[in-house]
Formats: C-alpha cells, structure tokens, sequence
C-alpha cells in the first residue's frame, strides 16, 4: 500500500511540476505567429482603375503587399464600383491589373496571387458580383 502512494505521489509531482514550468514560448514561436505585419496591408488611397458608362467607375481599393517564388514584391489591389454616390466592393478579388469593360454593366479581371494573374473573372457593375469566366 505504501508503494502504491508513493508512486502516485510521485506522479502527482511529475504532472504539476509539468504544470507550473515555465511558460515562455520557444523563440521560434513568434515567427510562427499568423498575425499579418501591417506592411502586409499597406494603406492607399483610392484610385481610377476604369470609366465605364452611365456615370460608373471602378476603383481600386485596399491593397495587399504580394510576393511572388522568388521573393520579389508586387501589389494587389482590391475593387470598387461607384454608381450614383454608393460604392459597392467587389468581394474577394484583388487584382494587379487594371479591369476591362466588355459591355455597359459588366467588366472583366484577373485575379492575382502572390503578384501572378490567375483566372478571370466577369463583374456585374450593378451588384459587383464576380462570375469565374471559363
């Protein structure tokens, strides 16, 4: 019976002192961190990106600092249409390019990653809808 207590006196102590040890992350811990930096979001201000008919235009909007497999650096820029005073964003498409009209309620992009353009997307300038182009 004594043994019995003191083996799980002893495991008792293993596990607080596994416990109450100390708690400062390894260094490598704070490179892990999935917090962006704030040169990540760099602020800019609005800018044309296209003149389309009846009063509307995009701009770009927001930006993110890309880079692409070789370490080099490129911005990405998001979209807004503006129709009568409202701004509409465009969700999820940040592009490096500037857009193209294909018709008077729709434009075409390319959305980019990591500072390449990837597929192309048409927006409806009413709603700011992307559809993939196929």
């Amino acid at each position: 019976m004594r043994r019995h207590l003191a083996i799980a006196s002893a495991l008792t102590l293993l596990v607080l002192d596994a416990c109450s040890g100390d708690r400062t992350p390894p260094p490598e811990a704070a490179m892990a961190d999935s917090t962006p930096s704030q040169d990540a979001f760099p602020t800019l201000p609005d800018s044309l990106a296209l003149e389309a008919p009846h009063g509307v235009t995009v701009l770009f909007s927001g930006a993110r600092v890309g880079t692409d497999s070789a370490g080099a650096t490129c911005m990405e820029r998001g979209l807004v249409i503006e129709r009568d005073g409202n701004r509409t964003l465009v969700p999820l498409l940040m592009t490096g390019a500037a857009p193209v009209l294909v018709n008077d309620s729709t434009i075409r992009a390319r959305i980019w990653l990591h500072c390449r353009p990837g597929n192309t997307y048409e927006v409806n300038l009413r709603t700011g809808t992307p559809t993939r182009v196929k």
